[in-house]
């Protein structure tokens, strides 16, 4: 688009973004979110008898889910990726993207109890606080955009791993105590959590591992930190290494199962601590997720 002259200097026209679409596309998705988490909560109490539905609704709210991004973005002229709040959002995004291109495939219909409420959790906590562009230090670096799009995408495997791994240890339990009634006959089979599980850790490693890298490349350019940042790396890097033992033993020894999920749910929250400490501050936006550096 050609640019204007104003006062000397050079000003791009911003394409207009009407709030009430913002608004419009923000309440559908949330809408369809709702109503897939009420799907699978009735499915899951077993007054429904499938969730081909619920998965359904996931499925429709991943592209209106991307619309909000993209509008509310150009809205408040901010980068999706340029405050902790909506990459968040953008990383559930890609979890229920995930979820719906391979819950057929692994048979995980029932992950999407998980998805869903992660999704819209994350979609009104993007509307409610948003970080904007001028409270983020502008930082230029050819390997930025490869260390946020690891880190996006390495949460939402990690997302789904954890959803796997937490479906295992309740259908475990419930063959343990003969419970083969109710709950247990809607979840997946042991062996089918067991391999989504893995299937996500290891496709969500070598993201966690560039995001980690590249993080320590470019974290020169962020002020030193203090105690948080310390801790923020620390719990990054012990996220890493227990994603990697449960990996590293699977491959080794064989251990899976109730371990395997033990492990992944641990390593999760050691990263959610990660987040945690994103959220209750003020900090460089591009460092988000479980980026190695400060």
């Amino acid at each position: 688009m050609a640019p204007l002259a104003k006062s000397g200097h050079l000003m791009h026209i911003r394409p207009r973004v009407s709030p009430v679409l913002a608004d419009l596309l923000f309440g559908a998705t949330a809408l369809v979110y709702f109503a897939a988490c009420c799907l699978f909560v009735a499915f899951l109490l077993g007054r429904i008898s499938g969730v081909t539905w619920a998965a359904r609704l996931v499925a429709i709210g991943v592209p209106l889910h991307a619309a909000q991004i993209v509008v509310s973005s150009l809205l408040l002229h901010v980068c999706p990726v340029q405050g902790i709040h909506f990459a968040l959002s953008v990383a559930s995004l890609l979890a229920a993207a995930v979820y719906v291109g391979v819950r057929t495939r692994y048979r995980i219909d029932v992950v999407g109890a998980f998805v869903a409420p992660l999704a819209l959790t994350f979609l009104l906590a993007s509307r409610l606080v948003v970080v904007t562009a001028q409270e983020v230090p502008r930082l230029r670096s050819v390997v930025l955009p490869f260390h946020v799009a690891a880190n996006l995408l390495g949460v939402a495997l990690f997302t789904l791993a954890f959803a796997a791994a937490v479906a295992y240890l309740v259908q475990e339990r419930r063959l343990k105590q003969k419970r083969i009634e109710g709950m247990m006959q809607r979840l997946p089979p042991l062996d089918a959590l067991d391999r989504a599980e893995h299937r996500f850790l290891v496709a969500g490693f070598p993201m966690l591992t560039i995001g980690i890298i590249t993080g320590s490349l470019w974290a020169h350019e962020v002020e030193a930190g203090g105690a948080a940042e310390i801790a923020r790396a620390a719990f990054s890097y012990v996220s890493w290494a227990l994603f990697g033992l449960v990996l590293l033993l699977r491959a080794a020894v064989g251990w899976r199962g109730r371990r395997a999920a033990y492990g992944t749910i641990a390593g999760f929250g050691f990263a959610v601590l990660v987040l945690l400490l994103y959220l209750v501050r003020s900090v460089p936006a591009a460092s988000v997720a479980l980026g190695g550096g400060p």
